[in-house]
C-alpha cells in the first residue's frame, strides 16, 4: 500500500497535469499549447516542465510563440534543460539569445534553503554479543556487587577488583560459565583459572549495565605447545568513549603513555609492552610481568568474533578447534563505537526534524542538546546551527555526536 501523502494537488490540477503531460510525452503539440492559459497557473511545473514543453510544441509548429515561450521559462526559473534530452539545443542553439537564456539557466539553480554539512554516522555495524548471565540469575549476582558509582570506569575498576580478590588463580575449571556457579564454587573452596576470572568479570560488568565481552588472547603459532592462551574480559566504558581491556586474573589494565585505559585492538599496534596497571587495591605488575603477559595478542577471538588480516589456523595447541561464529579478516568491525549514531530524516518541507538510532546495548535514549527527543524539529532561523547529540545511559552521557546544519533566507 502506498504511503499516503498530504501534498497532493488539487484533483482538478492533477487531471490537468495527467493530460498535459499525455499531450508532451506524444508531441501532440496543438492541444498543449491549447492548455497554455491553464498551465500557466501550476506554479510548481510551469517553469520547469510545461514552458519549456510548450516552447518545442510550439517550435514543432513553426509558431512565432516559440522563443518567447521558453523566454518565459528561463525568467520564471527554468534550469534544467536536460530534462528534455536534447530538444531544447537542437530547436533553439542557433538563435542569438540561446547563449544568454543557457546562463541564465545555470543561474537559476538556487543554493539549498536547508544544506546538512555533517551528521552522525554509525558506519557498517556488525552484530554486537555481549557475554551475560541468564537473565534469571542476573538478580542474584548483583546481590553480590559493590554498589555502581555514577561513572563506568569508577564501576568498572572498583568490579576488576571485586572479581580479582575472589580466590587465587589455580589451574582448574568450571563446565557451566555461568558466574554465579563459579562464586558459589569458590566459597566451598573451590580455586579456578583466568578462564573463570572473564567468566565473572564479564557477567558481572552487564549485570552493571557496562557492555562487556570474553576475550580469548593467544601467543603466536598457538596450534602448537601449551601455555599458548589467556582469557580476559573487555569492556565499553561510556566515559571513555572506548574498548578497554581489563584482566580479571591480574585484576588489571594496560595504558598507554598518556595514561588512559588500552583496547585491545591498541595493544595489537604496540610493538613494546605498555604499563599494566593493577586496579585500585591491586599491585601493578612490573616491567618483566607485563612484556610475558604482553605476548598473548598475536591472535584474539572476542565474544562474536575472531580476526586475522593473514593465514589462521584454526586449531590451538594441537588438542581443540578455535570456535567463533565470524572469522573476519579486520578486526575493528569487531568494534563498534557504542556513541555512534545513526541519522534519520522526516517532517515536511517547511518543518523538516530528524531523528536518530543508536546500538548501545544499555542505551535509555537520545537527547538533543541535553533535552531527551524523538523526532527533532529542526530550528529553520537563517545561520548556522550545531546539535551535540548523545545516547543516554545508566552512567549518563556517551561522547557527543554532531549534526551540523546551514539554513540560508
Amino acid at each position: 500500500m502506498s504511503e499516503l501523502r498530504d501534498d497532493l494537488p488539487p484533483r482538478e490540477l492533477a487531471e490537468l497535469r495527467l493530460r498535459a503531460e499525455q499531450f508532451l510525452r506524444d508531441k501532440n503539440d496543438q492541444p498543449l499549447l491549447d492548455l497554455v492559459v491553464d498551465l500557466r497557473g501550476d506554479d510548481q511545473w510551469w517553469a520547469h516542465l510545461w514552458g519549456p514543453g510548450a516552447a518545442l510544441a510550439a517550435h514543432r509548429l513553426g509558431s512565432p510563440q516559440a522563443s518567447a515561450l521558453l523566454a518565459e521559462a528561463v525568467a520564471a526559473g527554468f534550469s534544467q534543460p536536460e530534462l528534455f534530452e536534447g530538444e531544447l539545443e537542437e530547436a533553439f542553439g542557433a538563435d542569438p539569445d540561446w547563449s544568454r537564456l543557457h546562463r541564465e539557466m545555470q543561474e537559476n539553480i538556487p543554493l539549498p534553503a536547508l544544506e546538512l554539512t555533517d551528521w552522525p554516522d554509525a558506519g557498517p555495524v556488525g552484530p554486537l554479543e555481549l557475554y551475560t548471565i541468564d537473565a534469571d540469575r542476573e538478580s542474584a549476582l548483583l546481590d553480590r556487587l559493590p554498589a555502581a558509582t555514577d561513572s563506568a570506569w569508577d564501576t568498572a575498576t572498583r568490579m576488576l577488583e571485586w572479581v580479582r580478590t575472589r580466590w587465587e588463580h589455580a589451574n582448574d575449571h568450571v563446565e557451566n560459565p555461568d558466574a554465579l556457579n563459579v562464586l558459589e564454587r569458590v566459597d566451598a573452596g573451590a580455586r579456578f583459572a583466568c578462564v573463570e576470572y572473564s567468566i565473572v568479570l564479564s557477567q558481572v560488568l552487564n549485570a552493571v549495565r557496562i557492555p562487556a565481552r570474553r576475550l580469548e588472547l593467544r601467543q603466536a603459532n598457538h596450534h602448537v605447545g601449551v601455555g599458548r592462551g589467556h582469557v580476559v574480559s573487555e569492556a565499553w566504558i561510556d566515559d571513555l568513549d572506548r574498548w578497554v581491556l581489563l584482566d580479571g586474573q591480574n585484576g588489571s589494565y594496560w595504558a598507554g603513555a598518556d595514561g588512559q585505559p588500552l583496547g585491545v585492538r591498541d595493544l595489537q599496534q604496540l610493538t613494546e609492552p605498555p604499563a599494566f596497571v593493577g586496579a585500585r587495591g591491586v599491585e601493578s605488575l612490573s616491567t618483566q610481568e607485563a612484556a610475558s603477559w604482553f605476548s598473548y595478542f598475536a591472535s584474539v577471538t572476542t565474544t562474536g568474533y575472531t580476526w586475522s588480516e593473514g593465514p589462521f589456523a584454526p586449531v590451538f595447541q594441537g588438542i581443540g578447534i578455535i570456535r567463533t561464529p565470524r572469522l573476519v579478516h579486520d578486526g575493528d568491525l569487531a568494534y563498534p563505537s557504542l556513541s555512534a549514531l545513526t541519522t534519520g530524516l522526516g517532517g515536511k518541507v517547511d518543518a523538516p526534524t530528524v531523528s536518530f538510532t543508536h546500538a548501545h546495548p544499555y542505551g535509555t535514549g537520545i537527547a538533543v542538546n541535553g533535552e531527551p527527543v524523538e523526532d527533532y524539529p529542526l530550528d529553520m532561523t537563517p545561520g548556522t546551527h550545531e546539535l551535540a547529540v548523545t545516547i543516554a545511559t545508566p552512567y549518563g552521557e556517551t561522547a557527543p555526536q554532531y549534526l551540523r546544519y546551514l539554513v540560508r533566507g
